[in-house]
């Protein structure tokens, strides 16, 4: 299908004048150049990139300026129609569909001018757009493309080879002198090398340098003029004239060996050395790409590398902090366990005391017993509380072993006293312990003293 392209600055005048519509219908594809006009001596140097819709997804942008090395670019967009009509109601749909695309466009040029990269945009509208790339490709010469090999969110580490319908497509039927570039996510997939096409892009033909110099020999030795002979010679697909008769000496033929000898070695240099140049170029394309991703995935882990450290760093201060708090939780229960042991063993004293205490009394008691038994009234002097000088009705021991009434005791503690009323020594504790014993003593002298009263009367 031919192409045609046509100049944005020379579109305008014609729509004024309604002769055309805003796009230039030719068989399925159509195109529009935008910010310069697109020269064919140019198009071999610039580098294609076929981008999308979606701005945010520029990766192939992003890696082609970046990874090409080229100096200047080419953004084109495509745009698939169902069909193509001179309707004002389509007319004014592909108005409105160019006008977009002339937006994102511009947007990408963007990108391209804040990487420093000179590029120009380029929109064009196709019923297919795989086969759109390829008649661009074809009509305009196109040395060298980049275009997705899937979309971005179809990208895996273990992509090897192009994915979507459109890039197989490409691939299998683009002329055999584009180079393309299919990439991913940022990533370069895999590479169709371009086939030089008899390397007369760089180098002349070797028929054109033999021919030069014949005419050089001949207009040497007839003394004719050369600028006739010359006139035929000036391309491969032209026949070399004859030479003339004076000519044909073995000086000349010589001559023409040696130069079809040196034509035949420079076309043969010229091959080997695009080959290399074409090698090197993709070992440096190579080269950088993996450089570019290892220094990606460097910075990927050293990026989880620090967080990793910021996160041992919080949970390592957590650590402390816990340690810190079961520290203070047994130092506590160390206080308190030597707290509870000195008041132990305080207990255990008093009780030791009390046990003492309780045998006395017992001993006393006894004694009491004995005495009443034989009539003896007056009471024994354990009964007598030490602070009231009488006999207690609810004995308590102190801290200090001495046993004195509830009531008394409280009352003496309660005024702020801390000593004993006995020794007058501090008191360890302000605890009283009821004695049983002494009470049960009390309470039977007390019972004793009422039956013997009671009978005494009677």
């Amino acid at each position: 299908m031919p192409v045609t392209v046509a100049m944005v600055s020379q579109v305008p005048d014609m729509e004024a004048k309604g002769l055309v519509p805003d796009t230039i219908h030719a068989s399925n594809t159509v195109m529009s150049v935008a910010d310069k006009p697109v020269s064919s001596g140019l198009m071999e140097d610039k580098i294609y990139v076929a981008v999308g819709r979606d701005v945010e997804s520029k990766s192939t942008l992003i890696w082609a300026l970046q990874n090409t090395g080229g100096k200047e670019f080419c953004i084109f967009y495509l745009h698939e129609m169902l069909h193509f009509s001179t309707s004002m109601k389509l007319r004014d749909e592909h108005r409105n569909e160019r006008q977009k695309a002339e937006r994102f466009l511009d947007k990408y040029l963007n990108i391209s001018r804040q990487m420093g990269v000179r590029a120009e945009k380029l929109y064009m509208e196709t019923t297919s757009i795989e086969k759109g790339i390829v008649e661009v490709i074809s009509q305009q010469r196109v040395r060298k493309l980049v275009m997705g090999a899937a979309s971005d969110r179809n990208y895996s580490m273990r992509m090897r080879d192009v994915k979507s319908r459109k890039a197989i497509f490409v691939r299998q039927h683009a002329p055999p002198t584009c180079h393309i570039w299919f990439t991913c996510n940022g990533y370069l997939i895999c590479t169709r090398e371009a086939v030089m096409d008899n390397i007369y892009l760089e180098y002349a033909s070797p028929h054109q340098s033999v021919e030069r110099h014949v005419s050089r020999v001949q207009s040497t030795s007839s003394g004719q003029d050369s600028v006739s002979r010359q006139s035929g010679i000036t391309t491969g697909s032209e026949r070399a004239p004859s030479f003339p008769e004076g000519a044909k000496d073995e000086a000349g033929y010589d001559q023409i060996r040696v130069a079809l000898a040196e034509a035949e070695k420079s076309k043969q240099e010229a091959v080997l050395e695009a080959n290399r140049r074409q090698k090197a170029e993709k070992d440096a394309i190579d080269a950088t790409t993996r450089a570019k991703r290892l220094e990606r995935e460097y910075s990927e882990e050293l990026k989880r590398r620090k967080e990793a450290e910021i996160e041992a760093g919080k949970a390592k201060a957590e650590l402390g902090k816990i340690r810190s708090f079961f520290d203070n939780r047994i130092a506590e229960s160390e206080r308190r366990a030597s707290k509870l042991q000195h008041q132990y063993n305080l207990a255990v004293r008093a009780l030791q005391r009390f046990m003492k205490e309780r045998d006395e009394l017992q001993a006393e008691l006894n004694k009491a017993e004995g005495l009443t038994r034989r009539n003896r009234a007056e009471p024994p002097q354990c009964f007598f509380c030490p602070i009231l000088k009488e006999i207690m009705e609810d004995p308590q021991v102190a801290a200090d072993g001495f046993t004195y009434e509830a009531e008394a005791i409280r009352q003496w503690l309660e005024r702020g006293h801390d000593t004993s009323p006995m020794t007058n020594t501090r008191l360890p504790h302000t605890g009283l312990v009821p004695n049983l014993a002494l009470r049960s003593a009390i309470q039977e002298w007390l019972q004793l003293r009422q039956t013997k009263e009671v009978i005494s009367q009677t």
